[in-house]
């Protein structure tokens, strides 16, 4: 079931943009986490990415985002900071278990519903990932607007 209305809000978040093959997306948030820990701040999470464009020949264009506990950040090359990141209007599928091989069935599904609904894309297409120890999910989200 596709959730309506959702929204991504946190106050002092990081992000960092990659350029990169999918295959390699674990030492891309190893990546980031470590310079996050470089910079001395804390992680406060939920880590998140917005998908920046259609991966062709499996390579993605992403911003990593997470919101820390520091209320400012030292001066980095590479590390932008916002106080606050704020998304509405959203649609949201949830994926549990197997989240490389349901991505692509959630894209679609809420294509779909885009297309159905009338809606037109209003942002990239979001990933939340969310849980704890026992259940892990990653929550799929896109902003849209009604003509």
């Amino acid at each position: 079931m596709i959730a309506v209305d959702q929204s991504i809000a946190y106050t002092n978040v990081v992000s960092k943009e990659y350029f990169f093959h999918y295959s390699e997306m674990e030492q891309v948030i190893e990546d980031f986490i470590s310079e996050i820990g470089e910079a001395n701040l804390t992680i406060k999470g939920p880590m998140f990415y917005a998908l920046k464009n259609i991966p062709k020949d499996e390579d993605m264009y992403i911003e990593l985002f997470m919101p820390v506990h520091e209320d400012k950040i030292p001066s980095t090359d590479s590390l932008m900071f916002r106080s606050y990141y704020y998304v509405d209007e959203m649609l949201m599928k949830r994926i549990t278990g197997n989240y490389e091989t349901l991505t692509e069935f959630v894209y679609a599904e809420l294509l779909q519903y885009i297309v159905d609904n009338h809606l037109n894309l209003a942002s990239p297409i979001y990933h939340v990932f969310s849980g704890d120890e026992s259940v892990q999910y990653v929550d799929v989200m896109v902003s849209v607007f009604s003509e």
